[in-house]
């Protein structure tokens, strides 16, 4: 065993000093304890419990008392909680292997009908002219009478569908495009924390706080974004189609998508209160923006990247 008083050279930096840590690197003195087999699996029973308790004590916080878990962490009490990136990481995985709803990630053909960039890139894959396809299947529906705007969606659906598969090239990359979208889309996630951070920034600044606490509040409100839209709110769908099929009928992904932001614009301006220290004459509007900004993040900057990268990985 070695005493505090012990000399010590670092065997990671060299630095001599006293104590069991390093104090310019941190690392550790190891004694004969720590390389015992107890050990070993000391160090994994205390990671478990402390991921336990860290991870729920995160989820706790974030629910009851929006903002508390940021304002903790930069105020420097962060010894109950799990980091903020791998807490959104954690539910990043879990969203990754319970993939409970589509969510943000949208099938090939979703992006060929409504986006114009997308049919570009493909023709550029593919040597295929997709807008000149697309035209003649909008030309061809506009000349029926539609009983509902449903209808007309199907038709051109089915329409694309038969053209496209008369190319091979087109089948064999939406296929493999629709298989890699499902783990893309869950880790280009991460892309929307500093997008919102720099939101944050820009409505903020008179408050002269370190563009790390933006980081750490932004990535509050994606892990609360996260868990509430992809992971809770699939649930209660699921629970109402048991107990109220009839209502769920009346609500498109439209009206859903809504509810969830103006959800996410009240936690938003809760946290805000909290973190920033505003009044709520300041903290609404501002958490409205930021709702709002959000959603265009997601819509144009996420959507973009996730077709692009998809398709250049996609063979």
């Amino acid at each position: 065993m070695h005493s505090p008083e012990t000399a010590h050279t670092c065997k990671n930096c060299g630095n001599i000093f006293n104590g069991n840590y390093c104090n310019e690197c941190g690392e550790k003195v190891y004694t004969e304890h720590d390389k015992t087999v107890l050990h070993f699996f000391e160090d994994a029973v205390h990671f478990l419990t402390h991921f336990d308790s860290g991870f729920l004590n995160n989820i706790k916080t974030i629910f009851t008392k929006p903002g508390k878990f940021s304002f903790d962490y930069c105020e420097g009490k962060r010894k109950k909680y799990l980091k903020p990136l791998s807490f959104f990481m954690v539910l990043v995985v879990l969203y990754l292997i319970f993939p409970m709803a589509t969510g943000l990630n949208m099938p090939f053909d979703f992006y060929l009908r409504d986006k114009n960039y997308a049919q570009k890139l493909l023709e550029h894959r593919t040597g295929v002219k997709v807008d000149s396809l697309y035209n003649e299947i909008f030309k061809a529906s506009g000349k029926i009478n539609f009983s509902s705007p449903q209808a007309k969606y199907v038709y051109q659906v089915s329409y694309a569908d038969s053209i496209l598969h008369r190319y091979p090239k087109i089948v064999s990359l939406e296929k493999n495009y629709d298989h890699l979208s499902e783990k893309t889309s869950k880790i280009l996630l991460l892309v929307i924390i500093p997008l919102t951070a720099l939101a944050l920034y820009a409505v903020s600044f008179y408050k002269r706080r370190y563009f790390f606490d933006h980081l750490v509040m932004a990535t509050e409100l994606n892990s609360f974004f996260v868990m509430f839209d992809f992971l809770i709110t699939p649930l209660i769908i699921k629970f109402a189609v048991i107990v109220a099929p009839g209502i769920i009928t009346h609500f498109s992904d439209e009206d859903v998508g809504i509810l969830l932001y103006v959800i996410f614009a009240v936690f938003s301006s809760i946290a805000f209160r909290l973190f920033y220290n505003e009044a709520w004459y300041l903290s609404i509007p501002k958490a409205i923006f930021i709702a709002y900004i959000h959603s265009q993040i997601i819509q144009v900057v996420y959507k973009f990247l996730l077709f692009t990268v998809t398709l250049y990985l996609s063979k």
